[in-house]
This record gives C-alpha cells, sequence and structure tokens, in this order.
C-alpha cells in the first residue's frame, strides 16, 4: 500500500512539473498593475524564441507585461516570498529584468530598461532611465543553473510600483435639474468624471440593478417607468482598469402615456368609435369632425382621410399618439389562394392595393424565412404566385407583414395559406 501511494505522488509531482505556467510565452505576459499583487513561477517554464539575452541566458523563462501611465517616471519591480525547489541540482537564485521592443511582443530591437536582478532572496529591479509615457515594457523572468546541473524552479510573488504606473483612482458624481421627470422623455444627466483619462465601460444602476452598459454613454431616462434611485459605475483604463460608483439621485417618475387605438378603415359617410387610453387628461385633434375632444372615447364623421391625434397631459408631462381612419379605401386581405395553374385565384390578391403605390408586402414561412417581397402591390404581376427561386412552395400557412408606408405608417399582419 506504501509503494503505491509512493508512486501515485510521484506521478503527481512529476505531472505538476511538466506543465508550463500560462505565462511561459511572451506573446502570453501576465499584465502588471499597481497595488496588486500576483503569484508566479518558474517551474515548467521553457526557454523561447522570443526570449532576449541581455543579463544572463534565458533557461525557464516566465514573462510579464506593464504599461506606463500618460506622465511616465520611475518604475520598480519587487520580488518577494521567494522559494526554490531545494533539489541539489537545482540552481536557487532567480533573475530578472524589463525592456521595450520596437513594436509588439518579441519585436526587435530590445532596448534594456531596467537593471539586472539576480538573487535568493527578496530584491527589485527598477528602470536605467526614465520610462517613456504610455509604452508598454515586458519584463523576463529566468531561474539560474550556474554551477548546478539544471535551472532554479521558483516560486514568487511579483508587483510593481512607481510614478511611470500609478494612477489617481477616478471619481465620477452625476446631477439632474430637476428630479421630476415625465415618463417616456429624456432628462439631461451631466456626468463630471475625474482622474480618467479613458472611460471603457458606462453602467447605469436604478434601485440596484443594472440597467444600461456600454462603451458609450448612451443611457436616457426615457425608459424609466417607476420611483427610484439611479447612479453611474464607471470602468477607466484599456490595461489596468480601476472603477468609480457616482452619488445616487432619486428620481420621481411622472406617469403620462397615451394610446390611440388602431387604424381603421370606413366607407363614405360612416362614422368611426374611437377608444383611446393612457395616463392623463385627453384632447384630440382636430377636433371638428370628433363629438367630443376632450374624452378618451369619442366619435369620429370624417369625410376624408384623417389622422386624429391623442394628447395625454398629466401634472405638466405629455404624451401623444396618433390613429388614421382611412375613408373609403379598405383594403380587403384574402386568407387564401391556390396558385395550381388552372388560372383561377393563381396569386393573391388584395383588393384596393393599387390604392397605395407605396404599399410593401412581405411574407415568411414558418422557420421566418421571407419568401416574398414586393414593393408596389397594385398590377396582377406584381401578386404572389406562391413561388419561391421560381419554385412551387408546399401548401402550407404563411406569415405575411403589409405596410402602407403612408404618414401614419399603417401595417397589416395576419397569415395566408396556400391551397394546392
Amino acid at each position: 500500500m506504501q509503494k503505491k501511494f509512493t508512486l501515485i505522488l510521484l506521478t503527481l509531482v512529476c505531472n505538476f512539473a511538466l506543465s508550463q505556467p500560462e505565462n511561459d510565452n511572451c506573446s502570453d505576459a501576465i499584465r502588471l498593475c499597481p497595488d496588486i499583487t500576483l503569484s508566479g513561477t518558474t517551474t515548467g517554464a521553457t526557454p523561447e524564441g522570443t526570449d532576449y539575452n541581455f543579463c544572463y541566458t534565458p533557461e525557464n523563462t516566465v514573462w510579464y507585461v506593464f504599461t506606463t501611465n500618460s506622465v511616465g517616471g520611475n518604475a520598480v519591480v519587487s520580488f518577494t516570498n521567494l522559494v526554490f525547489n531545494p533539489d541539489p541540482t537545482l540552481g536557487q537564485e532567480l533573475q530578472a529584468f524589463f525592456f521595450k521592443t520596437a513594436g509588439d511582443c518579441g519585436v526587435t530591437p530590445y532596448a534594456p530598461m531596467s537593471t539586472c536582478g539576480l538573487s535568493a532572496v527578496d530584491f527589485d529591479i527598477n528602470e536605467l532611465i526614465v520610462l517613456d509615457a504610455n509604452t508598454t515594457y515586458y519584463v523576463q523572468i529566468s531561474g539560474t543553473s550556474v554551477g548546478f546541473t539544471g535551472p532554479s524552479e521558483c516560486d514568487f510573488d511579483i508587483s510593481i510600483s512607481g510614478t511611470a504606473v500609478e494612477v489617481l483612482d477616478p471619481t465620477v458624481t452625476i446631477s439632474i435639474a430637476d428630479t421630476d421627470i415625465c415618463q417616456g422623455t429624456s432628462s439631461e444627466i451631466i456626468v463630471t468624471i475625474e482622474n480618467c483619462e479613458e472611460v471603457t465601460n458606462y453602467e447605469w444602476f436604478y434601485n440596484g440593478g443594472s440597467i444600461f452598459s456600454g462603451l458609450e454613454n448612451d443611457f436616457t431616462t426615457a425608459g424609466l417607468t417607476e420611483n427610484g434611485a439611479l447612479s453611474l459605475t464607471i470602468s477607466c483604463g484599456a490595461f489596468c482598469t480601476k472603477t468609480a460608483t457616482s452619488n445616487p439621485i432619486n428620481i420621481t417618475v411622472i406617469p403620462v402615456s397615451a394610446e390611440a387605438g388602431a387604424d381603421q378603415f370606413i366607407d363614405e359617410g360612416a362614422q368611426a368609435n374611437l377608444n383611446g387610453s393612457g395616463i392623463g387628461d385627453p384632447t384630440w385633434t382636430p377636433g371638428s369632425s370628433l363629438s367630443s375632444t376632450t374624452s378618451l372615447n369619442t366619435i369620429a364623421s370624417p369625410t376624408t382621410t384623417t389622422t386624429y391625434f391623442l394628447t395625454m397631459e398629466n401634472d405638466g408631462c405629455f404624451s401623444t399618439d396618433s390613429v388614421t381612419i382611412f375613408v373609403g379605401e379598405v383594403l380587403i386581405i384574402y386568407t387564401s389562394f391556390s396558385p395550381n395553374g388552372d388560372n383561377i385565384n393563381d396569386r393573391w390578391h388584395i383588393v384596393n392595393s393599387e390604392k397605395f403605390p407605396n404599399m410593401e408586402v412581405n411574407i415568411y414561412d414558418r422557420s421566418g424565412q421571407r419568401v416574398f417581397n414586393a414593393i408596389n402591390y397594385s398590377q396582377e404581376e406584381q401578386w404572389w404566385d406562391g413561388l419561391f427561386k421560381d419554385k412551387p412552395l408546399p401548401t402550407s400557412t404563411y406569415y405575411y407583414v403589409i405596410n402602407l408606408n403612408d404618414p401614419a405608417n399603417t401595417e397589416y399582419k395576419g397569415y395566408v395559406n396556400i391551397i394546392r
């Protein structure tokens, strides 16, 4: 039993030793940010073609990267809590330095920018000259095998500090001219941001829940429907991101809404019942052909096609919707046709379609694929013949969307059946 346990343990140790650190390649360098300490290791690391030979011969290298702020200056990379593999055949020192490339990782020429670190205990490496602003630098770390059979395998903590990488904590405040807002309208929110050179995300919260997130501040209060507390959290910096959350502002949403009802078609001399709804006090316009302009439900007697507007007012807030009464221009939409080649009902006819030259017809199959489209459905040769890509469609039910493209943007939706 003891031998089996020892074998399993040795297998686990070997497997661990063979696994490579995630930052074994320069292209996979881990980012260093101020005020954050990371744990690393050279165990299992290998030399790569992008390794740079300046202070030493790279043997088992791992990589880190940092980008300076808009000021530049000095930087100190610190190595602490060094723990070496005690194997007497392995080195017992860690070495490191950082440099600048001519572009991305591995692009020559390489420019050494730091002192060379070599130590068995905690140590630092720092800049040789003042670091440039807004510049990326790579940190290379390796074990050493000088005087030993193999390179040192070392676990360590790494951190960075200095004026070249430090950034102030961002702040954000929000304010609004009037915390009482009308439902459905956009009120300007003034956002003041400090110590943030690049905002990488805006996230708005309402009553503790996220309601908008984006790279641009496109949030609008038009979607708020209840009273609540509004706040903003910003993310700053493309590399070492810092966040800041604003003060909350308490919003009172004044409810107001208007729904004028569906468009209608009537014969000449007929009347239409307008059934409005919403929140607030109603006013209909134009009022000359209405039985009442201040009741939600009123009777319209237009002599020509007329668009009526319902405006609801509540505590100084307004909302408007419209309805069109078409006089003598009635569409008759048949629910089926039989494109079987007998010259009887072979095309889908929409009665009075010729009165709407801008009318657009779209037809979809059950999967949502559009199988027919026409703009201007006035002539028989334009009517749908049940073909798609010049092939007969099967007997089935299809979904249509008809838009008159009139001032009221009138739209009809329904189903039509192909019968063969």
